[in-house]
């Protein structure tokens, strides 16, 4: 008897080791893409007042960091990569489940889309935009758990059974992960995993130069007909409408190609129809296509900000939306709004490249003063010059070869240029009283009466550079950064 009850007790412990064994198995390959950015989204639910739906124009273009830095609004950023209008709908009835929000903001990129499944798709597509639908929908889908709301939209959205499966059973599709496997994914164990401090946005730093401009469509019929993405859109407007929830149809500013166009008007249509208002940013002029993209079809960090800000200011109005900041119960919101603050400043100090130290230079966080000595092929570069005409009101540097020099003095709001044999004489600023005299090619002078010593332009080492900014604080006049640029066409090496 005795020998019995041992040998159930150790086989009891078996199974149950065993079970855990499998259990952190599970856990631990699970792919941490889903966990990481709607982490946040479970631990403050109950704070959420704005959810942000669709797709990576979504999570690309609208920031919570700064729509809580400007108006006090908690959000969060449902966007997924990819994310057609059925995948956006039933992302949405998952998060209102946890959630009871009195905003809810959808684009409408991805409107034409007209197949119903993922793994289907129409002619037009090949098999690797197929795979690549399939994965970029883990993302959105991998953090719900298994119920029957799961199961509806595994089968709304996928077709095939055992594709099905990779969205049902996450260790059927992540069994493999072994050699991906990284510190992170062991902190999942212990609840310590990393998350997205950005609540669900994800923020590019990159600037795209040439954005691609096309045609509008000839008529304003929209796209025609009946699409699947109108019929979801519509299904979205309902249930929020149902509920109570406030809602706002979008389409953010991209390089939008005709197709995009006539979904615009038809999201424009629907919108009239049931009522609610429809923020087209693609013709408000808000972010700038030349200076606000980080690709074609994705805003940067620049363009979130103004998109943040534009559609904040539209939905703060209604006066029902309540302002959070300095309560201490939302200090988490507080702490990425700094940290996103932050997050520019490092890219205004130092860039991987000049245009984007410009680009970013124009938030004026801190004072910048440009150089570009005469010679230089900046001179030749129609976007460089684009980026510095956005400090000035003047057309110079359009109209100079050189020397070139411009002054952007925050706390004072002014801005200084001087081209050829031009002087600055006495110019205030927190640095200083600075003086600029072009004396020679390799010799310029550039001082300040409280320390007359220091040439901020001279550097023997660095004589043949022939582009510098320097940046400096605002208040206390510290240099803060000083970075040489030498131009090769359109191309910028940096010293």
């Amino acid at each position: 008897m005795k020998i019995k009850i041992s040998s159930i007790i150790k086989t009891i412990a078996f199974l149950c080791v065993t079970l855990v064994c499998v259990f952190a198995a599970t856990v631990v390959l699970r792919s941490k893409e889903s966990e990481y950015k709607y982490k946040s989204f479970f631990e403050k639910s109950d704070q959420i007042d704005v959810l942000f739906m669709g797709s990576s124009h979504v999570i690309n273009a609208l920031n919570p960091a700064v729509l809580y830095e400007k108006h006090g609004i908690t959000s969060y950023n449902m966007g997924g990569h990819g994310s057609i209008m059925q995948a956006t709908y039933w992302e949405l009835i998952e998060a209102l489940q946890y959630c009871n929000p009195k905003c809810v903001v959808v684009d409408s990129f991805m409107l034409q889309k007209n197949y119903q499944y993922l793994d289907e798709m129409d002619e037009s597509y090949s098999d690797a935009d197929r795979q690549s639908s399939i994965s970029q929908l883990h993302l959105n889908m991998d953090c719900w758990p298994l119920d029957k709301l799961k199961i509806a939209i595994v089968k709304d959205l996928i077709k095939d059974p055992e594709i099905q499966k990779q969205f049902l059973a996450d260790f059927y599709v992540y069994h493999n992960r072994w050699e991906e496997l990284d510190s992170n994914d062991y902190k999942t164990l212990f609840g310590h995993a990393d998350k997205n401090n950005l609540f669900g946005a994800e923020m590019r730093y990159g600037i795209e130069l040439t954005p691609g401009i096309y045609p509008a469509p000839e008529d304003k019929n929209g796209l025609g007909g009946h699409t699947i993405g109108e019929e979801y859109l519509r299904k979205i407007i309902d249930e929020c409408q149902r509920r109570g929830i406030d809602i706002y149809v979008t389409f953010l500013t991209c390089s939008a190609t005709t197709d995009d166009k006539r979904a615009i008007d038809s999201a424009q249509i629907i919108c009239d129809q049931y009522g609610v208002p429809f923020i087209n940013m693609q013709e408000m002029g808000v972010v700038d296509l030349y200076t606000d993209l980080n690709d074609t079809g994705h805003m940067n960090a620049l363009g979130a900000i103004k998109a943040t800000e534009c559609i904040g200011d539209i939905i703060a109005e209604s006066g029902d939306l309540p302002d959070h900041r300095g309560d201490p119960a939302y200090s988490d919101w507080e702490k990425s709004a700094e940290a996103f603050r932050s997050s520019i400043v490092d890219k205004e100090l130092n860039s991987s490249s000049i245009y984007q130290q410009l680009d970013y230079l124009t938030e004026s966080d801190v004072s910048t003063i440009l150089y570009i000595n005469d010679g230089s092929q900046a001179f030749g570069d129609n976007q460089m010059q684009r980026l510095i005409h956005n400090f000035t009101v003047t057309p110079t540097i359009y109209h100079t070869d050189g020397p070139y020099i411009m002054i952007n003095d925050v706390a004072s709001g002014k801005v200084y240029e001087a081209s050829g044999q031009e002087v600055l004489d006495g110019v205030s600023t927190s640095i200083g009283t600075l003086h600029y005299i072009p004396v020679e090619h390799l010799f310029r002078l550039l001082y300040a009466d409280e320390d007359p010593d220091t040439n901020y332009l001279y550097d023997d080492s660095k004589l043949d550079y022939d582009i510098q900014i320097i940046t400096y604080d605002n208040e206390t006049g510290e240099v803060l950064s000083h970075n040489y640029y030498k131009s090769y066409g359109s191309n910028y090496t940096k010293g």
